[in-house]
């Protein structure tokens, strides 16, 4: 992913934040219904990757650390975020795409 692609997913994300339109950890993932996409950490640990993969009910994408999640909102780390909202989802989907 080049730089700008990289600047534009953080600030699209950074704008569902302050909109509502994330939820954070795995352990809220069973709460929500629908079809969402996931962004992961790369760095999540294996057993939670799995654990999610077993779900079965979200495109998942992986994109920075859980450090560097952490930072774009202002938290420690961040390995999970479930984008709410369709439309900023399929912004955010087509700069992670590539």
């Amino acid at each position: 992913m080049d730089l700008e692609a990289e600047k534009k997913v953080v600030s699209l994300l950074q704008f569902a934040y302050k909109s509502g339109k994330l939820r954070f950890g795995y352990e809220n993932l069973h709460k929500l219904k629908g079809r969402y996409f996931l962004i992961l950490a790369n760095d999540l640990s294996e057993n939670t990757k799995k654990y999610i993969l077993k779900l079965n009910r979200f495109e998942i994408y992986f994109f920075k650390n859980k450090q560097e999640l952490g930072k774009i909102f202002g938290k420690n780390n961040v390995g999970v975020i479930a984008v709410l909202e369709d439309n900023l989802g399929r912004e955010i989907k087509r700069f992670l795409k590539g």
